[in-house]
């Protein structure tokens, strides 16, 4: 049993190995697009954080919320008189 266990190990699955290193060639990558990948990977990114436009719309929301509210207040107190 251990001996049918080396002999599948040696042949690696049944063979496998060899087959697909017979069909399978090598290929080599450009060396000039490895090393502008090594220099991206390597390199820190710089990181931008752009400005948040929602703090802009709260404001507005805020601004009409108030100006309307002011708006009923003051008509309000027109109708009282």
């Amino acid at each position: 049993m251990e001996s049918r266990m080396n002999e599948l190990n040696n042949k690696g699955m049944f063979g496998l190995e060899e087959k697909l290193s017979s069909m399978l060639k090598p290929v080599m990558p450009d060396p000039v697009f490895m090393n502008h990948l090594k220099t991206k990977l390597a390199k820190t990114p710089a990181v931008l954080l752009e400005n948040s436009k929602r703090r802009v719309g709260l404001m507005v929301i805020g601004a009409g919320l108030f100006a309307g509210a002011l708006t009923v207040w003051i008509l309000g107190r027109l109708k009282k008189k």
